[in-house]
């Protein structure tokens, strides 16, 4: 009878210990999830049509909110605005030839923490881009056009403590007012540093 009870005892002891052997192996949460607002600044290039490749200053903000799906990784559903700059045209000089692109996003952004502290992300989504510009065609024409178009990105940055986070982004913006390239060709590149709060 003591043999029995030693042995229960022991295989208690033994099955009482799994977990928390399964606990110091599991890897660390570094994937954020909850509610986020954000905001950028940077500057954005056009080079098709007649807009020249100087740039302009732009920015934006964000809000959304990041679900984990596992210890490292978070999915994103996010909306935001940006202001994409205003670009002179190439061969004519004054501000009524200036391009103008701006709108709101609404999309989803995929964020891997290689560290607790860095991180790489991508992200993609929907653009209502409103945008004028001159036309690029053999007689241009100065047009004004809303139209929902799709932008794209690539991103790293840096976990400053569990709520504030900074990185550096570059995103791609698709301000064109129709198929081909005969309309306002006003596809952005888009190079920014960005700030991240999450509640």
């Amino acid at each position: 009878m003591k043999k029995t009870l030693f042995a229960v005892a022991l295989a208690a002891v033994g099955f009482a210990a799994i977990p928390a052997a399964f606990a110091q192996s599991a890897p660390t949460q570094t994937a954020q999830q909850g509610w986020y607002v954000g905001a950028e600044a940077g500057y954005g290039q056009i080079n098709k049509g007649p807009y020249d490749s100087h740039g302009d200053a732009i920015g934006g903000i964000k809000g959304g909110y990041r679900f984990a799906i596992n210890p490292e990784t978070s999915i994103g559903v996010e909306a935001g605005y940006q202001y994409l700059g205003r670009i002179d045209a190439r061969d004519e000089a004054g501000s009524s030839f200036r391009s103008k692109l701006y709108g709101p996003t609404l999309g989803a952004n995929l964020r891997y923490n290689f560290t607790p502290n860095w991180y790489g992300e991508v992200r993609a989504g929907g653009f209502y881009a409103q945008g004028q510009g001159l036309t690029n065609t053999a007689s241009p024409s100065y047009e004004r056009f809303e139209r929902t178009r799709y932008y794209a990105g690539v991103g790293v940055g840096y976990n400053i403590d569990q709520h504030w986070s900074v990185g550096v982004n570059y995103n791609y913006y698709d301000g064109t007012s129709r198929g081909g390239d005969r309309g306002v060709q006003l596809q952005t590149n888009a190079y920014t540093v960005a700030a991240e709060y999450r509640f």
